[in-house]
């Protein structure tokens, strides 16, 4: 099927063409081009990505001396290089002989040397007998040398095929490499004293073939895939010796040494002094708060731009409180429960929201302590504000109204008990009869429905239920001058989350937009926010109806045209 479909393109007539095309060209795409440059300058490859390079094409490239060809590799290779230039410590006979010795560890016993070109560079060329997967030779062999004490960078010594990333978004390549021995380059063979021994296709696959037959293949593939096996061992994103404890500490650290650098940093500052004193010393209590009260008090800009330092005391044991209730000394037990095994990270708008939880709940605490707190909800709202600096939006979010809104929590007797959540009040038999007949007015009718009365907007049981029948004849008015509420409510519920997320996928795939175009879309209806897990979960049904507006747009503009 294969072959029928993507059938083999025509090779040279020449035997050194047909067998310079089957070692080198199987990755025609993104090849490298670059005019001959005169002596003592740099060459200047350019990527040519518009068409594939064919393989009688890539034979006439190569006979040319006037134009330089390079090409890269693709998921299978029958061969390695080493790329040394010539200021590097690595371009002599002995350094050579070292890394042979090298990698005969890995079961390659057998190169050619070439010169690269007039610079006097070098080529150590690997061949194989057989094809291998390209990223498992890479890796193999960056770990060999690298193991060896070898310096692997551009300009010193450079693998090829080189140990690539994967691309998500789009392809990424190989580093492509010139052909070797192309005509009016300097390209040559080297013997072991880096002497020219001759130039020409013929010498070089004869001396290929005999390299690739005396490999020790067997070794070869053992080490390839311990090569691979030991890079999915390593962290991926993990650069750095110390763990995510280690980093947070010092993270706390370096945010302390640096102190007040303007207005309305204290709240920020004691929550990472509390921080660092609770999990790291494993202060608590009062001697957390002597040490955070102590350590605040001598940092640098604090006398300039603290703006609480009236009240520095009552919000440090405001924020020593709140940092225990939520964290544990490093080593012990926790504090919280939690049934789940794994506790995901949190993101960066989970933090935000954490934090601004925390903030307002040492706000009340600070407000409570001061008997300064306000009855009325905005007095309540402005006073928050002002403590901690805290948007109104946030303040207002459905979950953190319980943490301060008069009407979503009921004030405590302790102040450490915080806003808990409002609950119906309990009446006993003893208040009498009319407090009894106001509590059992406002119990809901669970199986009579609710009309609304004659001429009043006021609603009550009727005594008896309404006729199934209706009149056709009097108009909209119908047969009452009065309407039913509806037993079910008239909002739909909403769509499941897969099911928007399949709607998305498809409005997109029938568009037919390019990932580019989709960002674009994405920031320009969403506040610069360009990913779709960058959305909440109610702004993902207002993108798919931004994207329906768009189909319908596009239908019309089709129609009209």
């Amino acid at each position: 099927m294969v072959a029928a479909f993507f059938p083999p393109k025509p090779l040279p007539t020449s035997p050194l063409g047909q067998k310079l095309c089957d070692l080198f060209g199987r990755q025609p795409w993104d090849f490298l081009q670059a005019p001959l440059p005169p002596p003592g300058k740099q060459v200047e490859w350019i990527t040519i990505k518009n068409y594939p390079l064919r393989p009688r094409v890539l034979w006439q490239q190569w006979q040319n001396p006037e134009q330089l060809i390079g090409v890269r590799f693709t998921h299978e290779t029958a061969y390695g290089l080493l790329d040394i230039d010539a200021g590097s410590p690595y371009c002599n006979p002995e350094a050579i002989i070292d890394i042979r010795a090298a990698l005969e560890t890995i079961g390659i016993t057998r190169t050619l040397l070439l010169r690269s070109s007039h610079s006097n560079g070098l080529h150590l060329y690997i061949p194989l007998a057989e094809p291998v997967k390209t990223f498992d030779l890479a890796v193999a062999l960056y770990e060999c040398l690298k193991t060896q004490g070898f310096a692997i960078s551009p300009g010193q010594l450079e693998i090829f095929p080189n140990v690539k990333t994967y691309g998500v978004e789009r392809i990424i390549h190989y580093n492509g490499h010139r052909l070797p021995l192309q005509p009016g380059t300097g390209s040559c063979l080297l013997d072991d004293h880096l002497n020219p021994i001759g130039d020409n296709l013929e010498q070089f696959f004869r001396l290929w073939e005999g390299a690739a037959a005396h490999q020790a293949m067997d070794e070869l593939r053992h080490a390839l895939k311990i090569g691979r096996d030991n890079h999915r061992q390593k962290p991926r994103r993990a650069r750095q010796s110390f763990n995510k404890v280690e980093s947070w500490r010092q993270d706390l650290e370096t945010d302390t040494a640096e102190g007040w650098t303007g207005h309305g940093q204290t709240n920020h500052l004691l929550k990472v002094i509390a921080c660092h004193g609770h999990v790291f010393l494993g202060l608590e209590a009062n001697d957390l708060i002597a040490h955070t009260l102590e350590t605040a008090l001598h940092l640098p800009g604090y006398r300039q731009y603290c703006r609480h330092q009236r009240d520095i005391h009552i919000r440090v044991q405001a924020w020593c409180k709140a940092v225990q209730h939520y964290y544990w000394p490093l080593g012990s037990e926790p504090k919280r429960d939690s049934k789940a095994k794994d506790i995901p990270a949190l993101n960066l708008n989970e933090q935000r929201s954490q934090d601004a939880r925390q903030r307002i709940q040492a706000a009340m605490q600070t407000l409570r302590e001061r008997d300064a707190l306000p009855t009325t909800t905005k007095r309540r709202a402005e006073a928050i504000v002002r403590e901690v600096h805290i948007s109104s939006k946030t303040l207002y979010r459905p979950e953190n109204l319980k943490l301060w809104h008069p009407e979503h929590c009921l004030e405590t007797s302790e102040p450490a008990e915080g806003c808990k959540s409002a609950e119906p009040a309990k009446v006993s038999a003893s208040q009498g009869e009319v407090e009894g007949e106001k509590v059992r007015s406002l119990k809901r009718h669970d199986r009579e429905r609710v009309y609304t009365l004659a001429r009043s907007m006021k609603c009550g049981p009727l005594d008896k239920p309404l006729p199934q029948t209706k009149s056709f004849f009097r108009g909209v008015r119908g047969d009452w001058p009065r309407f039913p509420q509806h037993s079910e409510p008239l909002i739909t519920p909403p769509i499941p989350f897969d099911e928007v997320q399949a709607a998305i996928q498809a409005k997109v795939h029938s568009l037919q937009w390019s990932l580019e175009r989709v960002r674009q879309f994405l920031a320009e209806h969403f506040q610069g926010r360009s990913h779709i897990w960058q959305l909440r979960a109610h702004e993902l049904t207002t993108y798919l109806y931004y994207l329906q507006v768009e189909g319908l747009a596009n239908s019309r503009s089709t129609l009209d045209a």
